[in-house]
């Protein structure tokens, strides 16, 4: 897990060993899609690659998440991010 240079979105660069060795350590499951479904309901997404237009997938085992109140620096604008009511 890594935050990017801007400070506007974080990197999982290895999702095997992110989803076995930090995943159980915060959540009761080890399933990177469990994560990622999680990621969705508060309104994070998934940053999608320009040259391959989201439909190639990506050769390294890396993935990108954004949200607009998730910014390095704004701890405030934390508060803003809320689990979505269906």
């Amino acid at each position: 897990l890594s935050p990017l240079q801007n400070g506007t979105s974080f990197h999982v660069f290895d999702q095997g060993r992110f989803a076995k060795e930090v995943l159980p350590k915060y959540f009761k499951h080890n399933n990177m899609a469990s994560f990622v479904r999680q990621l969705n309901m508060y309104g994070f997404r998934k940053v999608v690659n320009i040259e391959q237009g989201g439909l190639v997938k990506p050769e390294r085992d890396d993935t990108e998440f954004q949200h607009l109140c998730f910014l390095q620096g704004h701890e405030h604008l934390l508060e803003h991010i809320k689990r979505k009511v269906s």
